[in-house]
């Protein structure tokens, strides 16, 4: 089916897959997502948690379920990087035990050999391309500079095709790290056009009404969304672990999705540049795409990424997703706390 979802007064459309729930067990989960119990795990605690850049809005639950496991005795520690590729190399060399990823430095580093796995969904596709109020559309890019994360970033590829093969425009393009850094070069003047998550675009709306403007949504970005991966060799030595790390970022999703003013204080602590008029729209438009799935989701984010970068000639042909995806974690985390009858 479709789902429409609206940006600041503009309706945009978004294709949205749902499927069967998934028979990991018939358990039933609390009626009241804070009085889950979790037992603390045996094994090392100590964790690093890798995220592609700084912390951004689709990071907060992650940061909240970290502050409540440091205060029960774990050692969780998030580690950003400049660069998406970095976070997925730290992964597979295991400097890092799990990352909060994109899916296109994954695959890549599994065409490579690289022994990681894909465990469940954080986020689904969520960016925008957005630009000066005075270009109206995509197709107008030409002769104007066009921002991007980086030369091999999942987004950065699928909106230089857009532009390209769709928009059959020729802009100027720039690479600036950090979706936080384009918005002040968009802001500043020092670039015309750029992609951004949705939580930056909303957060630029506030602080610049009419200034700027989406000139695409969804399409190309269907496959930006984000999941948590780890790395083979930590999950086979830590999977009680694991599975409890899982099963206390569930409940996070759970305890956010029934009391959204949780989301809202912790992202003005780890998001502190959010403008508080932005973040009624920010917290209305995720709980809309279906962010943070309150069990897990599904691979159908993945294996769209699959195919969308195998035909874009961004990775070679045969990658299977049930080869890489680790299905024995999040089903161990659903037994722990039971299912949310009706959601993904």
């Amino acid at each position: 089916m479709h789902q429409f979802f609206c940006i600041s007064g503009t309706i945009f459309f978004m294709a949205v897959v749902l499927r069967a729930p998934s028979l990991l067990g018939a358990e039933r989960s609390p009626v009241k997502p804070d009085e889950i119990k979790i037992s603390k795990p045996s094994g090392n605690l100590n964790l690093k948690i890798g995220h592609p850049s700084a912390i951004g809005f689709y990071d907060v639950p992650t940061e909240m379920t970290h502050e409540r496991l440091n205060k029960q005795g774990w050692k969780v520690e998030s580690v950003t990087f400049s660069q998406t590729a970095l976070n997925i190399q730290a992964l597979s060399q295991g400097t890092v035990h799990m990352s909060v990823a994109l899916s296109i430095d994954p695959l890549r580093a599994i065409e490579k050999g690289g022994k990681i796995k894909w465990m469940m969904e954080n986020t689904p596709g969520e960016f925008v391309m957005i630009a000066k109020k005075e270009i109206a559309k995509c197709e107008n890019l030409s002769g104007r500079t066009f921002a991007i994360h980086g030369e091999t970033s999942g987004t950065s590829v699928a909106a230089k095709r857009w532009i390209l093969d769709v928009c059959k425009a020729s802009p100027t393009v720039m690479v600036l790290p950090g979706g936080e850094n384009r918005i002040i070069a968009l802001r500043n003047g020092q670039i015309d056009a750029t992609l951004v998550q949705l939580s930056d675009w909303l957060n630029l709306d506030a602080q610049a009404p009419g200034r700027f403007h989406v000139i695409v949504a969804a399409g190309p970005f269907n496959i930006s969304g984000s999941g948590f991966w780890t790395n083979n060799d930590w999950l086979e030595k830590n999977l009680e672990v694991a599975v409890a790390y899982l099963a206390e970022t569930l409940k996070t999703f759970r305890m956010i999705t029934a009391n959204p003013k949780l989301l809202e204080k912790a992202t003005l602590t780890y998001v502190p540049d959010t403008r508080p008029e932005a973040l009624p729209a920010t917290l209305n438009t995720y709980a809309q795409i279906g962010a943070w799935p309150q069990n897990g989701g599904d691979a159908s984010m993945l294996e769209d990424a699959i195919r969308f970068f195998t035909e874009q000639g961004e990775l070679k042909p045969g990658i299977d997703s049930k080869q890489i995806v680790n299905t024995t974690v999040l089903q161990s985390a659903l037994k722990m706390i039971g299912r949310v009858p009706g959601s993904r």
